[in-house]
């Protein structure tokens, strides 16, 4: 009798945790209003941005901006999971569906720094943002005012409402982009600046640490990267994401694939392709999955490639990561894009101990083991150390800020671990797939012996776009190679690096 009941329990236990995942239980469908932002004016892009991020954690009601790449890929997978999808003509529309959420709205002037201003406010006061255009229309359909900042910019606003914003995440928007991005500051009650002088986001960046992430982008790259990094902090390049407040919000299950040991043989010289720009999610998120220059390529798979990939994905888009390990080829490989966990210069770092230890947290929800690094020139390759000595991390590449590869495969090991400089690049208008054939030709074939039988190519992401794009050059560089080279992914020529000189006297 025992037993019956025991037995008993256990059966209803089981449908008990299985009843959620049945149509009709207590787990609600998700239902996603998808909205198309050619349709909108920009003050409706804004307002519509706006309340997306403020309704971005309902577990059941999504906003979705209709886009092509990856963004409709994602939008395919959760409609073929069960998901639900409402065409939703307007900003006002959408509104009306979402109205008990909002509290009411912020005033600002599009072209101004008010912009910036009422989107930093509006997750703290739970309102959305309202160009002074659309007053009639608010007033219409009975949208209280809370705030007008049409007078306001951002450096004003920034001490009068600084205890309002969340630590960690800044959004670098300027103004000229009012319409990607700036959902993801509301979700996140980040504080929205544009492209302001050097010390001022520099500042931002230290006081709403520590080690903030900054989304967007700056005026000039090298300067961003190094205003940023000397508030400790890191950049991520995201000006013209979308729908990043809903993807952080859904779960993946992320696990890269693994790499296919080799063992390095004599006679051999050892060489390996890596695409570059790997830190720019708006890329990842957007066309760079079904562009035929990259992973679109109908050549992947066909060679051994290595790609960049931002390990910052790992939280703000999740299932985006998830599709390019689910999707990849026994040739493809993945290394973090140039910086951990996102664009900074290790050089300008106040503390790199702190920023190391962040970004081990990326690197294990990303499932990324070598970490790719891209400092200024003024820096030099122990300043990577801190990265290294990680348990995190099995190995590091090491590139300058312009060339990339300006050691020219310089190497230094910490604890068996190498740290391998960029040997060559193949770039349009440095190095072409005829230079690289010659100079990988002079490289010794002893791979056991000579460190200098490994070479490893940052391939240049934004070259090529007239021939055929950068997968279609490292198919015409492999081409030409010399006999006894073997192509195989930079994850395999660091382990073999490691595995024949990381424990020799010195190293």
């Amino acid at each position: 009798m025992k037993a019956f009941v025991f037995i008993l329990l256990l059966m209803c236990a089981v449908t008990a945790s299985a009843a959620p995942n049945k149509p009709g239980a207590t787990v609600k469908p998700l239902h996603i209003y998808v909205i198309d932002p050619a349709t909108m004016n920009q003050a409706e892009q804004v307002l519509a941005q706006t309340l997306q991020g403020l309704t971005a954690a309902n577990k059941d009601r999504k906003i979705w901006f209709k886009a092509g790449g990856m963004y409709e890929i994602q939008l395919n997978r959760l409609v073929s999971e069960g998901a639900t999808i409402r065409e939703i003509s307007t900003a006002w529309d959408l509104l009306k569906e979402f109205r008990p959420q909002v509290k009411g709205a912020i005033v600002f002037k599009l072209g101004t720094e008010s912009l910036n201003v009422a989107e930093s406010l509006c997750g703290p006061m739970q309102g959305v943002a309202l160009d002074e255009s659309l007053l009639d229309k608010a007033k219409e359909k009975g949208l209280s005012i809370l705030l007008d900042v049409r007078g306001m910019d951002e450096k004003s606003a920034f001490p009068k409402y600084k205890n309002l914003f969340k630590h960690g995440t800044l959004v670098n928007q300027a103004i000229s982009k009012p319409a990607n991005l700036r959902d993801l500051a509301v979700a996140r009650n980040s504080f929205v600046f544009g492209d302001s002088d050097s010390a001022f986001r520099t500042q931002v960046t230290r006081e709403l640490g520590p080690e903030a992430l900054v989304y967007g982008w700056g005026p000039d790259e090298f300067g961003w990267v190094k205003d940023i990094s000397s508030g400790n902090g890191t950049g991520v390049p995201a000006d013209w994401c979308l729908n990043l407040s809903v993807l952080q919000t859904l779960p993946a299950k992320i696990k890269r694939p693994a790499d296919k040991p080799l063992k390095a043989q004599d006679g051999k010289r050892y060489v390996g392709f890596v695409m570059s720009d790997g830190d720019n999610i708006q890329v990842l998120c957007g066309g760079f999955v079904t562009d035929k220059s990259f992973w679109g390529s109908p050549l992947r798979g066909r060679f051994p490639m290595s790609w960049e990939m931002s390990p910052i994905l790992s939280d703000v888009a999740p299932r985006v990561l998830e599709q390019f390990y689910s999707t990849a080829t026994p040739n493809d490989s993945f290394v973090t894009g140039p910086g951990a966990p996102g664009y900074t210069f290790l050089h300008f770092q106040t503390d790199r101990q702190a920023i190391a230890k962040q970004a081990a947290g990326f690197l294990r929800k990303s499932d990324l083991n070598i970490v790719s690094t891209l400092n200024a020139n003024e820096g030099d390759m122990t300043e990577a150390i801190s990265l290294l000595e990680l348990p995190e991390v099995t190995a590091m590449i090491y590139k300058d800020y312009s060339p990339y590869h300006r050691r020219n495969g310089s190497v230094f090991f910490l604890n068996d671990k190498p740290c391998l400089a960029y040997k060559f690049v193949l770039w349009e208008g440095i190095q072409g797939p005829d230079d690289l054939s010659r100079e990988i030709a002079k490289m010794p074939t002893s791979p056991k012996t000579d460190v200098g039988s490994y070479a490893l190519i940052n391939v240049h992401a934004w070259s090529y776009g007239k021939s055929g794009g950068p997968m279609e050059a490292v198919k015409r560089t492999i081409d030409l190679l010399p006999p006894d080279t073997e192509v195989v992914t930079a994850n395999q020529l660091l382990a073999m690096v490691k595995a024949n000189f990381g424990k020799k006297p010195g190293n």
